[in-house]
């Protein structure tokens, strides 16, 4: 099968979204199926490369209003995409996702799209722009793709709310027809579990610190990094021998740094700003307890990358989050934006001895290997 999988951001741009496309299209190859990228030329190199045996076709970018990569050079790949027998768009809030309904007309190939969540800023104009493209363009995609994957139960509702449409078109679930949940995976090859105290020596990391790690960009106020930084002033009011990394770069450094000296949290609080993707591996296993105080989400990633290190999991009941985490054998859910919530979870989880072989029969059923099977299933339905 020969499979496009279009996104607006791919590998070295770094992100869930990029990290999804990166690894589908891995194993993809790997059950001996043909797959080419199609991206934004950001940041900008080669316009065609072989990244770890993909085909990747970066395409020039005119600008990026809203983290939106323009590509109107996408209307020039018209034979170039015939050629396909699956196209696979990737987020539905992307140029590049509402050229398709033109292009579908002239291109006459089955369209699968993932939508990767709720797209949320945390800003009042930006947001109210999203809002106004989910009540206008989104539906138009969403309705000229043959199956719209949702990474989550949540995020399928969503979808099947805002579309319409009649009980006749929907499926027992109460999801439209064309509307399948396929939650997010893990790279079980490089996210697996190692000695915590030999990462911790790594990676130049105190001891005898109980380690509290989130992992996310600093780019917004929706990964509710704040409401994190504030919980850790309460937290360390109870105990003295923790610290929280936050990995990732962004624009929000200078931000949260006058925030950690504000609060007198320079001890217990480092950004460690951004780190290569095979290097998290070391930071998940290095830590005692992962943290995401998102303020919205799909299904994160990194999530699932915490569960294939062993590690138990703190975060906020959003978007696909609460389906994965059903049990507190694995993890304990917070309510967002309230960081007094977050700080009693958080010191309830350090106090609790974790069964990590539990966590790990958890994120089995997440590896890449069995997520791409299901995904390959729908691209056999729509061919049919």
């Amino acid at each position: 099968m020969r499979v496009a999988q279009v996104t607006p951001y791919f590998l070295p741009h770094n992100g869930g979204m990029e990290m999804y496309v990166y690894n589908l299209s891995k194993n993809l190859i790997n059950e001996g199926h043909t797959v080419e990228v199609i991206t934004a030329n950001v940041p900008e190199g080669r316009s065609v490369e072989v990244m770890d045996g993909i085909l990747v076709r970066r395409l020039k970018c005119l600008g990026e209003p809203l983290r939106n990569p323009l590509v109107p050079s996408i209307f020039l790949l018209l034979n170039e995409l015939k050629k396909f027998d699956v196209i696979h768009i990737h987020n539905v809030y992307s140029f590049t996702a509402l050229s398709f309904p033109i292009l579908k007309k002239f291109c006459k190939i089955p369209i699968v799209l993932t939508h990767h969540g709720q797209l949320m800023f945390g800003e009042p104009m930006k947001d109210l722009c999203v809002r106004i493209y989910e009540k206008s363009a989104r539906g138009v995609v969403l309705n000229s793709v043959d199956t719209a994957v949702a990474l989550s139960d949540s995020d399928a509702r969503q979808i099947s709310q805002q579309n319409g449409g009649t009980a006749a078109d929907r499926s027992p679930s109460g999801h439209p027809r064309n509307v399948v949940t396929i939650p997010n995976g893990y790279d079980d090859g490089k996210f697996r579990p190692m000695d915590t105290r030999e990462c911790k020596e790594a990676l130049g990391l105190p001891p005898d610190r109980k380690m509290i790690l989130n992992v996310g960009r600093l780019y917004g106020a929706v990964k509710g990094h704040e409401y994190l930084i504030e919980a850790m002033s309460r937290i360390v009011k109870k105990r003295k021998d923790v610290l929280c990394v936050i990995v990732g770069p962004g624009r929000l450094y200078d931000t949260l740094d006058r925030q950690i000296r504000s609060l007198g949290l320079e001890e217990y609080v480092v950004l460690a700003g951004g780190k290569p993707h095979d290097e998290i591996p070391l930071w998940l296993n290095a830590c005692d307890l992962f943290v995401l105080p998102s303020l919205s989400e799909g299904n994160p990633t990194v999530m699932f990358e915490a569960f294939g290190c062993g590690k138990p999991f703190v975060g906020t009941r959003v978007g696909g989050v609460p389906e994965i985490v059903t049990s507190d054998d694995y993890g304990l859910l917070v309510d967002p934006a309230n960081p007094d919530d977050l700080a009693e979870k958080v010191l309830t989880a350090l106090d609790r001895e974790w069964d990590r072989e539990a966590i790990l029969a958890c994120s089995e059923q997440y590896t890449w290997e069995n997520i791409t099977r299901e995904i390959v299933g729908v691209y056999d339905q729509v061919l049919r």
